[in-house]
């Protein structure tokens, strides 16, 4: 079952404080931290997934779910997408970049449909198979956002030719991506280099030579970026190849889901700073879970990662530890009632922040499989259940449902009814 949500401020919390220091040592590599990587393990890659609700904090409206194939839990389904108020632009695979973009005469590409593009424009993409790999530059603004989404949940397959690094590079602010399916040849999936951008709901996977989703610019100089409920596996071939790799001060990373990749399911590195990384699912990882760290360029390590909110996550049977910091570290960051088990060398490994209520039992999920085709669920007797902590909380969980639903938070990307 997977989903997405809508966010929370920062809440006080209160709790017995254990401080955990530990010598480790600095970065090194081309993009990120390495390790001791698990020597071949073959991770099979998920086929196909459960529907997903979709609601961005902030955003006027959802696109559709559908039914997910046999076998696979369900979440209800929403109804049809309907744009803002703001103009829209129709994709289609059977359209043409010389039409206006509407209903009866679509674009082809969701490049055209981003040169034609303003603040406040929802680009509405329709299901199909989208060949080749593209940029898109066009920004919004705080009160008119630019909004690509895909018009059925997943239903808009992009699959990259090779041709560029990445699938889909963006390089607008104030900029939404939302339920695309994203595969292909390229080195990288996703890859974003604007400021105040929302990355909610994609499914991102096999790229076997990159990262999934990630966030960059030259000197690192972005920021305000919100990575939630994707759901990304697969892709890497060295420890320096991530799930997920925010580089970036300020946002959210909430209610994700990033298994089976060669380096961590999520690595936030270079110029990370101030970010809220709760509520995900992070497992079967060859370097680890979770990773919190500042090295390599923008800073070379001369700015410490602070101030960082790692709360209610669930990082489980990874290749190293649960959750490490490495590089530069703060003392001002805080590890909240998080569920670290079955990791290969440890649960956590901190050098300077505060760990809080960690769980170090079996999550008792109602069914967990390695490749991603279990339910991800918490069971009755799991002890995540009502476990966690306020700080950082998205409202919602990754299927939509309300959180607290009996007073408090559970951990994990599931609040349980």
């Amino acid at each position: 079952m997977l989903g997405t949500f809508l966010a929370n401020p920062i809440a006080d919390n209160s709790g017995t404080v254990r401080e955990v220091v530990a010598a480790k040592e600095g970065p090194r590599g081309r993009r990120g931290v390495a390790g001791p990587r698990s020597a071949g393990r073959l991770r099979p890659i998920l086929a196909s997934v459960a529907a997903v609700v979709l609601v961005a904090a902030g955003c006027s409206s959802a696109p559709v779910s559908t039914q997910p194939p046999t076998g696979f839990p369900t979440v209800p389904s929403s109804p049809p997408y309907r744009p803002s108020a703001g103009p829209s632009l129709i994709v289609s695979p059977g359209g043409d970049d010389s039409n206006p973009g509407t209903r009866g005469a679509p674009l082809r590409t969701i490049e055209r449909a981003a040169s034609l593009a303003g603040p406040g424009t929802t680009v509405i993409v329709s299901p199909g198979t989208y060949p080749g790999s593209f940029r898109t530059g066009r920004s919004g603004r705080p009160d008119a956002r630019v909004t690509y989404v895909s018009e059925v949940r997943w239903g808009a397959k992009l699959v990259g030719d090779g041709e560029d690094e990445q699938v889909w590079r963006n390089d607008g602010d104030h900029v939404d991506i939302r339920g695309f399916d994203i595969s292909g040849t390229n080195v990288d999936g996703l890859l974003d280099t604007g400021s105040f951008v929302r990355m909610v709901g994609n499914h991102v996977h096999g790229f076997r030579a990159g990262t999934c989703l990630s966030t960059y610019k030259v000197d690192y100089a972005l920021r305000d970026i919100d990575v939630i409920g994707n759901v990304v596996h697969g892709c890497g071939d060295s420890s320096l190849d991530h799930g997920i790799y925010p580089g970036h001060p300020g946002g959210r990373v909430l209610n994700n889901i990033s298994y089976g990749n060669a380096g961590f399911g999520i690595h936030c590195w270079h110029n990370c700073n101030s970010l809220v990384i709760a509520n995900n699912l992070v497992f079967d990882n060859d370097e680890g879970g979770i990773l919190i760290g500042q090295g390599d360029g923008p800073n070379y390590g001369d700015v410490a990662a602070g101030d960082m909110v790692v709360s209610n996550n669930i990082a489980v049977f990874n290749g190293a530890y649960g959750i490490r910091e490495s590089g530069a570290t703060a003392a001002s960051n805080r590890y909240l009632h998080n569920n670290v088990y079955g990791n290969a060398e440890g649960a956590l490994d901190l050098q300077t922040g505060t760990e809080i209520d960690t769980i170090a039992r079996d999550p008792e999920f109602l069914d967990f499989e390695r490749d991603g085709s279990g339910d991800y669920r918490l069971a009755d007797s799991s002890p995540n259940l009502d476990a966690g902590t306020r700080d950082g909380a998205p409202g919602r969980d990754i299927a939509g449902t309300p959180r607290p639903q009996r007073g408090n938070y559970d951990i994990g990307v599931y609040e349980r009814p």
